[in-house]
């Protein structure tokens, strides 16, 4: 178990630790909003790929070339984006980063569901608060480094190092991650993914609704805090750093709430809350950035904290409905579940992109905000799967 926490928490310090730099990143790009949004967004091409089929391959061949095939692969696209100031060569290494951070996403998962079937404790939402203690600690340490570190000392120490522990990890790791199933009648076969594909739409839509909060505070909050509200320095950070402090609190300690409330009215209440804490504070905060910015950070500092609790425990949870809703390998759920979320999440992202060049980045923010009231609806997925 101590090494399945170590693999959430490096792989969320070395995917995530170059969001906090993304002002950096669009201006050596020299990217609209419209077209840094875009540009990020192409990562789900790879992401969709890799999401179709390697539920199947691992489910074929096992997780430990998986993991280790996407380690090596998500360090080389960090390393290539902070060196790079050209658009094509970004453009591949997103769509290259896209499938080995959704193979290595499926992988670890499947092996995580694969623990909780044998130990028979509820450990998903658990270890998804180590993932986001990992972005924590790559957001403070980016906020710490900005204007003092380059971005391209910083990424590239960061990934090498991260990579050389995580292949450590999985080594150690090797005699209790998912074997390959040779067995004749599991040969896998590439139309078999299309085959026994299957669209759980309260799962797939809620999951959405309710994550989509945390993809675009990652994708445009430093961007926000930096050209729109005007904090230049590390403290443009700070609202999404309390985000993932709140995230980690809300993860870690949700099932204290298990004896007073169902898993499904705790997302109603939840998605609702964040929701609401969301929109407001975009709200005041484009009301008073002109004259009141000390305000306007204290406002987002308190908006984000109580969105990022609320919106805590949504993901972890229609994922774990997902999988006690179908019949089908851990590995192959969490595929057809992720293809499905991305698939969504890239129009998403096109969407806040789009309609932050032609209106604002703050308009394009509430978007995200009225996902969060739609979760009530979707929240009956989770009857009888807490």
């Amino acid at each position: 178990m101590r090494y399945l926490r170590g693999l959430y928490f490096l792989f969320a310090f070395s995917i995530m630790s170059w969001i906090p730099r993304f002002p950096e990143v669009k201006a050596i790009l020299r990217l609209t909003n419209g077209e840094f949004g875009s540009l990020i967004s192409s990562g789900a091409i790879g992401s969709l790929v890799a999401l179709l089929t390697v539920g199947h391959i691992v489910h074929k061949f096992g997780a430990k070339i998986v993991l280790e095939i996407s380690g090596i692969a998500i360090a080389l696209s960090l390393v290539t984006f902070v060196h790079t100031d050209s658009v094509f060569i970004f453009f591949i290494a997103n769509i290259i980063s896209g499938a080995a951070i959704s193979g290595f996403h499926v992988s670890m998962t499947s092996q995580a569901f694969h623990l909780q079937d044998r130990s028979r404790k509820f450990i998903i939402t658990h270890l998804s608060g180590i993932w986001s203690s990992g972005a924590l600690a790559t957001a403070i340490l980016a906020g710490l480094l900005v204007d003092r570190v380059s971005i391209t000392v910083h990424i590239t120490t960061l990934a090498v190092v991260s990579l050389l522990i995580i292949l450590f990890i999985i080594l150690r790791m090797k005699v209790v991650l998912i074997l390959p199933n040779s067995a004749p009648d599991n040969e896998y076969r590439v139309r078999d993914i299309f085959k026994d594909f299957k669209f759980d739409s309260l799962v797939s839509f809620g999951l959405i609704c309710g994550i989509y909060l945390e993809f675009a505070i990652g994708d445009w909050s430093t961007i926000f805090m930096k050209e729109d509200i005007g904090i230049k320095s590390g403290l443009n950070t700070l609202p999404y750093i309390l985000f993932i402090v709140a995230m980690i609190i809300g993860r870690l300690a949700i099932h204290k709430l298990d004896p007073y409330f169902t898993i499904d009215k705790l997302a109603k209440m939840g998605a609702l809350l964040a929701g609401t804490s969301f929109f407001i504070t975009i709200c005041l905060s484009m009301y008073l950035r002109e004259n009141h910015k000390v305000a306007t950070l204290i406002i987002m500092a308190i908006g984000f904290t109580i969105a990022g609790l609320g919106s805590s425990f949504l993901g972890p949870t229609f994922m774990n409905a997902a999988n006690a809703r179908s019949s089908a390998p851990s590995s192959v759920i969490v595929g057809q579940l992720g293809f499905i979320s991305n698939l969504l999440a890239l129009v998403m992202r096109w969407i806040v992109a789009w309609t932050a060049q032609f209106t604002s980045l703050g308009i394009a923010l509430l978007i995200p905000a009225l996902m969060l009231f739609a979760v009530p609806y979707f929240s009956k997925a989770l009857k009888n799967h807490n």
